[in-house]
């Protein structure tokens, strides 16, 4: 029998982490084989979320019932009235976001997407995907850091970077050296110590994995490719000053390396050969392709400039006027927006309108910038400052408006957002370093990360079950579990 929803007000679920009382136990155990459909809808309607956890644990009966379809019926009927009803794009939205996170989540993720990838079709699929995610967030409220591995180095680590497929990772150190190291059976284990004659300044991964590419103050970029298990040198890219940067383009088929000037590669007949050159009338800080491959920009001194692929051939664009000097550029991860950054008091955003590159914002604190980056979505935007606050800034109507602020015991250091978006790591010039998360509207802090000294770098690897630091000549590599739920993360 269909037993429509009462009218009244809106209330969510209580998610307490409490085991059933006796009472509870006891009116969980009651014989209801003989209760009416109408009047179990209304019971399972009035209990909160843990509460239909708890009788699912107390009572084998109940949860027949429960995992049948009433669990799902009731949590939509006590957290989503028919009037807010999800459900067109629900699926979709499964399929596009949630099906990934869940996975990417814990164990009890994983086995919510398994059993949801069968209930596509069920009539009551967003009542049972919303009370999945209610689940998983309620049994991993918590999370721990655990310290899986150490890297060394004899002197200053600047860089360390996962590989795309989070099994391999690279750290970059002051004594000339690049390692890597590669998770096996669950241990981190360095694999090949890679020398230049002088100064390492990067090292990155191309997007399949499969080659790396450092770039040296001894005027050269190396290009190192995985065979058989090894890494090995095949490629070496001249320059006729220091190479203070390297990296592929999304789709893999271009390099860039940055000196004096920046050079781009293309693989051809089995060599790396040179595409373009681009000549800056400033001292070039750094360099990055969009989501697509189809634009550089490039940082400079002086002014940025954009750049793009027509034809096969790229071509000078639009100069972006940013008061300051420009040390960084970033593309959102959509590629809708772009950000100049000035380690002065301010960072830019920018829009691409018919090629031209419009001002949708200022991202301002009281002190120098440290660090910033996009959330994986590229709806938000983390900033970090001498100021020892970060902030989170936000798209609304198509400018960027602060939304969050984080206050900080000291400096800020640097912030990196998870992959999905649903945590950050913060880390300043004390021991006071910390991973992030939601809760009620505010972001709150989750996990410390027990390091000693100044972190540098940090560092989510691509599925968000690792984390890297960097703290003097030490790397240590992180995973991340649930309190609750040793299995989690």
């Amino acid at each position: 029998m269909h037993v429509e929803p009462p009218k009244k007000s809106f209330r969510p679920s209580r998610l307490n982490d409490t085991e059933p009382s006796e009472e509870q136990a006891s009116f969980a155990n009651k014989n209801i084989t003989t209760l009416p459909d109408e009047l179990l809808v209304k019971i399972f309607s009035n209990l909160d979320t843990r509460d239909l956890l708890n009788c699912q644990l107390v009572n084998r009966r109940w949860q027949e019932l429960i995992d049948d379809h009433m669990l799902a019926l009731a949590y939509y009927r006590r957290c989503h009235p028919a009037e807010e009803r999800i459900s067109p794009l629900t699926v979709e939205r499964y399929h596009s976001f949630i099906q990934g996170w869940l996975r990417g989540f814990s164990n009890l993720g994983r086995e919510s997407a398994a059993q949801l990838d069968k209930l596509l079709q069920h009539k009551h699929f967003t009542e049972r995907l919303f009370f999945s995610i209610a689940k998983v967030s309620a049994k991993a409220k918590a999370l721990t850091c655990q310290d899986v591995g150490t890297i060394t180095h004899s002197d200053w680590i600047d860089k360390a970077h996962f590989s795309p497929d989070g099994n391999y990772l690279v750290t970059v150190s002051l004594d000339h050296s690049v390692k890597i190291s590669e998770l096996v059976a669950g241990q981190w284990q360095e694999k090949v110590t890679i020398v230049h004659l002088h100064l390492v300044k990067n090292a990155r991964f191309s997007p399949d994995g499969k080659r790396l590419v450092t770039a040296s103050f001894d005027m050269t970029a190396k290009i190192w490719e995985l065979e058989g298990g090894q890494w090995r040198e095949k490629y070496t890219l001249q320059h006729s000053d220091c190479v203070i940067d390297a990296f592929f383009s999304p789709d893999g088929r271009h390099l860039m390396t940055i000196s004096n000037t920046a050079k781009i590669w293309e693989l051809e007949g089995g060599q790396w050969q040179t595409k373009a050159i681009i000549r800056h009338s400033s001292p070039l800080e750094g360099a990055c392709f969009s989501p697509d491959g189809n634009y550089l920009a490039i940082a400079a001194a002086g002014t940025p400039t954009i750049w793009k692929l027509v034809d096969g051939e790229w071509e000078q664009g639009a100069a972006i006027e940013h008061s300051g000097w420009v040390s960084k550029v970033s593309f959102s991860p959509d590629g809708h927006h772009l950000l100049t950054f000035s380690p002065s008091q301010t960072a830019e955003i920018w829009g691409a309108v018919d090629d031209q590159w419009q001002q949708k914002g200022t991202i301002g604190h009281y002190g120098s910038l440290s660090t910033a980056s996009f959330s994986p979505d590229g709806s938000h935007l983390m900033t970090g400052s001498n100021d020892c606050t970060a902030k989170i800034w936000g798209l609304v109507n198509g400018h960027w408006q602060e939304k969050i602020i984080i206050q900080h015991s000291c400096p800020v250091q640097c912030v990196s957002f998870s992959p999905d978006g649903k945590h950050l790591v913060l880390s300043s010039y004390n021991d006071n370093n910390m991973i992030w998360g939601p809760f009620n509207g505010q972001w709150k802090p989750k996990a410390p990360i027990e390091t000693s000294g100044l972190v540098k770098n940090t560092s989510f690897s691509p599925d968000g079950t690792h984390l890297v630091t960097t703290t003097d000549f030490i790397a240590k590599i992180w995973v991340l579990k649930s309190k609750e739920n040793d299995d989690s993360c």
